[in-house]
């Protein structure tokens, strides 16, 4: 074989191994738009004339009964509560797989985007808690530890033909890591008294979720119907809700039913079988596609089915939906701030919002930047291929967009509707300075298209 098939070979591979990861890229990047535009409208929304019906739309309440069983709560809890399970799930889904396949599967790959999102998690919060030692701000130093990663991938693609692939590749790495925090500080710091007896009944779902997985049981309607149980004893538990979805999906297998090596050598028998039959067909045969030839390819469909991992199969299902049904919902419920009497001087002079946007603006930048420093400087890690100090910095001001986390953690942490205003208000300040920041940053880094050659961004 010549040395350019060999390359073009390699190159083909290449491009098939990272296409999942860029349409992944892509998807949040588009993702990260819409959500911008949805977030525009709730604010115009909630302070136009037709404010009211914008929150009485958001606490009405939605109920269930059936007989004597009553479940009821309003459109923001059903959003928060409930749909974000699902987000959180393919958070879950996503931590799993990095962490055995992905960027964070050995200690070489996970350090640097390690080292770094423990930087951008540290400062910001420490910077909070030190504007906020007293008072009712106190338990939000968990806000502006997060980063939005559909808001930031969607920013970075803005100026993709400044960006080497493998600045994305490390952003995703940072944001998933960072997510992995907040879920543990969510379990963790904002968790209410605990009931024993819906937590006991929520440990038995995961249990039965566990023995039916090692058991064979593939029928996914079972583990839906465990799922919601889980999901609703969890939720009555005192542990928030959205925690389910997390342990849910880190418990998914990630290895396909069909080992890797056996698929080909069980395709190539199901082809040569219907090959086989055919021929023995008449070949004008109006019935060409009988019952045994679709069931031969019905047999195909669930080996190239089986041959996928079922976190695969669940994380290109739900991705899109997470992206344009989800998280735009959970930004249209939470981003509509009623801004009457509001000024900068009152923004700025508040210790929540002032913390916040203290904390994601300058303390993401800094704790990212110092730690990833520290880590390469004292060869714990490296710095990605074709990747410079110049666009870590572009990268971690953009980690101070801390969007759907960030107001999700608010949300529990400050029980206060008006507490809760200024943390939102400070999300979305600090947020839209971030953002336009990092833009303006990587405008001026040269124009590059690091990575693979034929890969296209």
């Amino acid at each position: 074989m010549s040395s350019s098939r060999k390359t073009h070979r390699a190159e083909k591979v290449m491009t098939t191994i990272l296409s999942p990861v860029d349409l992944f890229l892509k998807l949040e990047a588009s993702s990260g738009i819409l959500l911008i535009i949805v977030t525009a409208f709730a604010m115009i929304w909630a302070n136009s004339p037709w404010g009211e019906i914008y929150h009485h739309m958001v606490e009405m309440p939605i109920g269930i009964s059936l007989g004597g069983f009553v479940f009821e709560m309003t459109v923001h809890e059903w959003v928060n509560d409930a749909m974000m399970v699902i987000f959180f799930f393919v958070v879950g889904l996503e931590i799993k797989r990095e962490l055995i396949i992905g960027e964070l599967a050995t200690a070489k790959k996970a350090a640097l985007p390690m080292f770094g999102a423990l930087g951008g998690m540290v400062v910001p919060a420490l910077i909070y808690h030190a504007l906020n030692l007293d008072g009712a701000g106190k338990p939000g130093w968990g806000i502006p530890m997060a980063t939005d990663i559909a808001f930031a991938v969607g920013v970075l693609s803005l100026m993709s033909r400044k960006v080497p692939f493998a600045l994305k590749i490390f952003l995703l790495a940072l944001a998933i890591v960072d997510d992995l925090g907040a879920v543990i500080v969510i379990a963790v710091f904002y968790t209410a008294d605990l009931a024993a007896q819906p937590m006991a009944w929520a440990i038995l779902g995961l249990f039965a979720v566990s023995f039916l997985k090692y058991s064979g049981i593939r029928k996914i309607s079972v583990y839906v119907v465990l799922g919601v149980i889980v999901w609703f004893a969890i939720l009555k538990s005192g542990v928030h809700a959205t925690i389910a979805g997390v342990v849910l999906g880190l418990m998914t297998p990630i290895l396909p039913f069909i080992k890797k090596k056996e698929a080909p050598d069980k395709i190539k028998r199901v082809v040569d079988e219907i090959e086989d039959h055919l021929t023995k067909l008449e070949e004008d045969d109006e019935n060409y596609l009988d019952e045994i030839t679709k069931i031969k390819l019905e047999e195909l469909h669930h080996i190239s089915i089986e041959s996928r991992s079922p976190l695969d199969r669940l994380v290109h299902a739900l991705h899109p939906v997470v992206s344009y049904i989800i998280m735009p919902i959970f930004a249209l419920v939470n981003a509509g701030v009623h801004l009457t009497d509001m000024s900068l001087g009152k923004l700025l002079g508040n210790s929540i919002s002032l913390g916040v946007i203290l904390g994601l603006f300058v303390g993401k930048p800094i704790g990212i930047m110092a730690f990833s420093w520290m880590a390469v400087r004292f060869k714990m890690a490296q710095l990605p291929r074709g990747v410079t100090w110049y666009h870590m910095f572009c990268v971690a001001v953009l980690g101070g967009v801390g969007f759907t986390m960030a107001l999700f953690v608010g949300h529990l942490a400050l029980k206060v509707d008006e507490l809760e205003m200024y943390s939102k208000l400070g999300i979305l300040v600090a947020s839209l300075l971030s953002a336009v920041l990092g833009l303006a940053l990587l405008n001026f880094a040269r124009d590059t298209r690091a990575g693979f050659k034929g890969h296209k961004d």
